[in-house]
């Protein structure tokens, strides 16, 4: 019995937040959009460029992104005010498994307003690294986005 009861608080405490973290939602603190026409209108207008997460619900990595860099404040605040976030499943969009199948998963593209891609890196961003990230991508695109 006591065996059971610890069986379920571990599932508790591990597998559920692992599984509702691979749900990108506005409940994150992110707004994700799928991979659309709509997100780049708003990144156009919003003078924004566009971050792209492409993950799997099979992918462990993706999960902990979503678990614990995606989770992080300074990460939300930083997308929040700079960038519109998009996530696309690499096995239910066929638009981005075209384009970037062959990447891998976790896969981030920064990408224009325009589609251009800028910046992609492949697999697990810590918390600190995304910052970093996020950041230098946005001076480094300063002139872009003056435009």
């Amino acid at each position: 019995m006591r065996t059971i009861t610890i069986s379920l608080l571990l599932f508790q405490l591990i597998l559920i937040p692992l599984a509702n973290a691979a749900d990108p939602s506005p409940e994150n603190g992110i707004n994700w959009y799928t991979w659309s026409n709509e997100a780049f209108e708003a990144a156009e207008k919003e003078n924004k460029l566009v971050l792209l997460d492409i993950g799997a619900e099979w992918c462990q990595f993706c999960a902990k992104m979503k678990a614990v860099t995606y989770k992080d404040p300074e990460v939300i605040k930083i997308i929040q005010d700079n960038y519109i976030a998009v996530y696309a499943d690499i096995d239910d969009s066929e638009d981005v498994n075209m384009l970037y199948g062959k990447f891998g998963v976790p896969g981030t593209i920064i990408l224009s307003p325009d589609r251009d891609e800028l910046t992609k890196r492949l697999g697990y961003i810590s918390p600190q690294q995304m910052q970093w990230h996020l950041l230098g991508n946005l001076q480094d695109a300063a002139d872009i986005l003056e435009q």
